[in-house]
């Protein structure tokens, strides 16, 4: 089988997403002996190993460049004699690229699109030199989906687009010209690929809905995460003294708990006995107006956020893991990837979210999840919630289900019904 070639702005870097996403698809086909070359940006950081090599190319925007340079130097890199002969030009070239972006898009952009000058001709020297068939791309930035795109229309092949993100959001705030831009390419994306991959099933409908001459292409797929830690296993979930709901990642806005700690309240005040054994967890920072309050709880801790696999080993302690997205619309099409990692360590999860879809993947992999504005009815989950952990103290059931990253990756690859 000829090599994959898979195109990401973002790989190897620590926090973020987008990078941590592409990461986890890598270790899939690496697992599954699929060769693999990754076309990535300059700031990401990567080292070749049995089965996929990794080709850094630096954007030509000029703001891009200098992030570049910094994240190098975050990850303890030497910054290349490369990027030092190439400043000339990002200094020159990518600040008139950086001028014509904010004039287009109100704003500097972030797909990355000065990357399309640089690594587009690189993807096609891949493409040609290892004989490649199968083009994969994720973002991110959208500039990894568009050169993929360009390299198949050039020299053939097959194209699968994932969009971590929709290029469409019903809540995205962009300029009418950026709007019609994005239009457009989603449009000639959806033609010129094999599978179009949205991630949850709202953000495919409405793709199919834009573009319908190509809705059989287009698919919704929930991506999974890579299993970094052993799952917890039944009798582990019921040796705990205490409840301890843990919530990874950052608090702020109206991604809150204040409702949640009213609903414990309440069931303190209706004297529900559960309740008075309950201990919350953040492991990350907390930015909420409502912050002194939280520290004020004597059923409160606030933990500094850790790497993603310390962080993961942490949350097997708990005995119910928090999901909180924001009550704004936002929340509507999107899936937060830590679900994914939460869904594999086998705990209960329980979901203050705004996503109907969200909420039924919760439940069908044996959580809890409830509007994150409806205090009634966080009020009433949170009670049955309790009493289920209560019962696992002293009868063990079966660990609830979670999803499979490899199975739903390389069913998207093999052209199976990628459908939820």
């Amino acid at each position: 089988m000829t090599p994959l070639l898979f195109l990401s702005f973002f790989t190897g870097i620590r926090g973020n997403c987008p990078a941590e996403w592409a990461d986890d698809k890598i270790r899939v086909l690496e697992a599954a002996g699929r060769e693999t070359v990754v076309l990535t940006g300059m700031g990401s950081h990567v080292a070749n190993r049995p089965g996929v090599r990794y080709v850094r190319v630096p954007s030509l925007s000029w703001n891009d460049y200098k992030e570049e340079i910094k994240e190098l130097r975050a990850g303890g890199e030497t910054v290349p004699l490369g990027m030092h002969v190439f400043l000339p030009f990002a200094l020159l070239f990518g600040n008139i690229i950086d001028f014509v972006l904010r004039k287009i898009t109100k704003g500097i952009s972030a797909g990355r699109w000065s990357w399309l000058i640089t690594a587009l001709p690189v993807a096609l020297y891949l493409k040609l030199r290892y004989r490649v068939r199968d083009v994969f791309c994720t973002g991110g930035p959208t500039s990894a989906q568009v050169i993929g795109g360009a390299v198949v229309c050039l020299t053939g092949g097959r194209l699968f687009c994932e969009f971590q993100d929709p290029l469409l959001g019903a809540t995205m705030v962009r300029s009418s010209m950026t709007r019609r831009i994005s239009a457009r390419i989603e449009a000639w994306l959806a033609k010129h690929s094999t599978r179009a991959v949205y991630v949850t099933a709202e953000a495919a409908r409405l793709a199919r809905e834009r573009n319908p001459e190509h809705a059989g292409k287009i698919v919704g797929v929930y991506p999974g995460a890579w299993q970094f830690v052993p799952p917890v296993s039944s009798g582990e979930r019921g040796k705990r003294d205490v409840f301890e709901f843990l919530h990874l990642g950052t608090l702020y806005g109206s991604r809150n708990l204040d409702l949640f700690f009213d609903a414990l309240d309440a069931l303190h005040q209706e004297g529900f006995e559960p309740a008075r054994a309950v201990r919350v967890v953040n492991l990350g920072a907390v930015y909420c107006e409502t912050k002194s309050r939280y520290l004020a709880r004597a059923d409160f801790q606030s933990l500094d956020a850790l790497d993603r696999v310390d962080a993961l080993l942490r949350a097997r302690q708990a005995s119910c893991l928090l999901l909180v997205q924001h009550v704004d619309e936002r929340s509507r099409e999107t899936i937060p990837y830590k679900t994914y990692d939460y869904l594999n360590l086998k705990l209960p999860v329980f979901g203050l979210i705004n996503n109907d879809e969200l909420q039924v993947l919760i439940k069908s992999c044996g959580g809890d999840a409830v509007q994150a504005d409806d205090l009634a009815a966080i009020k009433h989950s949170l009670r049955a919630c309790l009493s289920n952990l209560l019962a696992e103290r002293t009868a063990h059931g079966e660990n609830p289900p979670g999803l499979d990253i490899s199975r739903q990756f390389l069913q998207v690859l093999e052209c199976t019904d990628g459908r939820h």
